[in-house]
């Protein structure tokens, strides 16, 4: 079964929402490139609260990679993690039950 990952998190004082969009679609390349990717989508709420959703193949896939998030080997998560508020963050994992597809 697939496993869905939700990060929650806010962004620094003065990051806008289009800023945080651009940091989030740079870190693109690292997140689909990881074995056992499905898919990856952003929202956020109106009073700032973000949602990184990202659906792994299995929950074995979706713990490794965050043995490979450092950004002295990818780059391209520098962006992302300059603008997190990281007091903010929360990730949970839920193991996919039900499909409408």
């Amino acid at each position: 079964m697939s496993v869905l990952e939700i990060v929650r998190y806010r962004v620094k004082d003065g990051v806008t929402p289009d800023q945080a969009l651009a940091a989030w679609a740079k870190s693109l390349s690292f997140a689909t490139a990881q074995p056992g990717f499905v898919s990856r989508k952003l929202a956020h709420t109106e009073d700032g609260v973000f949602a990184d959703i990202v659906e792994w193949q299995d929950m074995a896939s979706a713990l490794a990679v965050h043995e490979e998030f450092k950004v002295d080997k990818y780059p391209e998560l520098a962006d992302l993690v300059a603008v997190l508020d990281e007091s903010t963050l929360e990730m949970q994992h839920f193991t996919v039950t039900g499909r409408e597809d």
